[in-house]
């Protein structure tokens, strides 16, 4: 059995932490052993245990501290050896780097997953760096072309798409209490955001659209799924909501607040809208697509591979609520067309998107990263 150290340095639980979990929860026992070296002051860490993964309390500095970005590698040094690791992972920036150094120190090889995408004025230090990694997932091809270097992506790069549970996220999962809670009468078309509330996914933009669609239609009411967790963002909601009611959508529009199993929210909706910026591979599209609902998502990162326009869903430009809208109403005035777009992302995702088959690739990476430095 091979023993693999996580490294993690955010204690509560959005898209990244979800899809780390899932991996905990589906690795081959048989073969692999997993571990976390992550912060032990949030939900996280609490539910990593209640997988069976052992928690290793770590703090990580930040990268411009040289004291403190050392302090981090003696730490997962430290750790390594007492539980006798045989590769080591990073799943974060902050945590790839000393992570690398820890691997290099020891003799082990590191994996680096790349799970988000850099705005422009963003350093990259991982593409800058990314010698020390002895491989490097990216959760997309548009995450991945961080690593392309003069038109080549690096050859120790590896395009490893997330995954969802078909068994827990399924048609069958019922919506009819939450939308029996919120008030939502049997024929309306509930229209819904589920995700955390951030500048960049776009909540402005959907809000901006329910208010355009309010002279269309008195059926269509809106859900927004999710609340801020990153400092600032809570702040960010409490405008979002005071923007809502300026906008005349007291009445229309539904906050929920952080819901930690949003399968039933999710559920609830006719219609899956995920207007961020850019989304490096949105797990809340895969959710919503293995529960048969048709998506309008942004032509931005990673959803172009997962959403095809036109059969799975409808592909917006980012910040167009005039697109939003008319994509809203082309699903909302078509029954037929939210079931067929519906039924066929969810062959989508059994055929290409299962987290079996997400973790089984991760684990043949692991196999072969073993197998060349053994």
């Amino acid at each position: 059995m091979y023993t693999i150290l996580y490294c993690h340095n955010l204690s509560q639980i959005s898209g990244g932490e979800t899809s780390l979990l899932e991996l905990f929860r589906n690795l081959d026992r048989k073969r692999f052993q997993a571990v976390l070296a992550a912060p032990d002051n949030g939900p996280f860490s609490s539910e990593a245990r209640a997988l069976g993964v052992k928690v290793f309390p770590v703090e990580y500095g930040r990268l411009r501290r040289l004291d403190q970005c050392l302090l981090s590698v003696l730490r997962l040094c430290k750790i390594a050896k007492r539980a006798k690791v045989d590769v080591l992972h990073g799943n974060s920036s902050v945590t790839n780097i000393p992570a690398a150094i820890a691997a290099h120190l020891l003799r082990l090889p590191v994996v680096w997953h790349a799970r988000t995408l850099l705005t422009p004025v963003e350093i990259d230090l991982d593409r800058y760096l990314a010698p020390l990694a002895s491989l490097i997932i990216s959760n997309s091809a548009a995450i991945a072309d961080r690593f392309r270097f003069r038109g080549k992506l690096l050859g120790k790069s590896l395009t490893i798409i997330n995954g969802v549970d078909t068994e827990r996220f399924n048609p069958l999962v019922s919506g009819d209490l939450v939308r029996r809670n919120f008030g939502f009468a049997p024929d309306d078309i509930v229209v819904g955001v589920v995700g955390r509330i951030s500048p960049i996914k776009g909540h402005r933009t959907f809000l901006e659209a329910a208010a355009k669609l309010q002279g269309y239609t008195q059926r269509l009411r809106f859900l927004v799924v999710g609340g801020g967790i990153h400092p600032g963002e809570k702040e960010y909601e409490e405008q979002l909501r005071g923007f809502a009611e300026e906008c005349g959508l007291k009445e229309k529009v539904v906050f929920t607040g952080y819901q930690k199993d949003v399968r039933s929210h999710t559920a609830a909706l006719d219609i899956a809208v995920i207007p961020s910026d850019a989304e490096a591979c949105g797990r809340v599209i895969f959710e919503a697509m293995a529960m048969s609902k048709p998506v309008v998502g942004t032509n931005t990162g990673g959803t172009p591979e997962i959403i095809v326009d036109g059969d799975t869903g409808i592909l917006i430009p980012p910040r167009d609520p005039e697109a939003l809208t008319e994509a809203v109403l082309r699903l909302a005035d078509d029954p037929r067309l939210r079931d067929r777009m519906g039924e066929s992302g969810r062959r989508r995702i059994e055929k290409n998107f299962s987290i079996e088959a997400h973790v089984r690739q991760i684990e043949l990476a692991y196999s072969g990263l073993l197998d060349a430095t053994s």
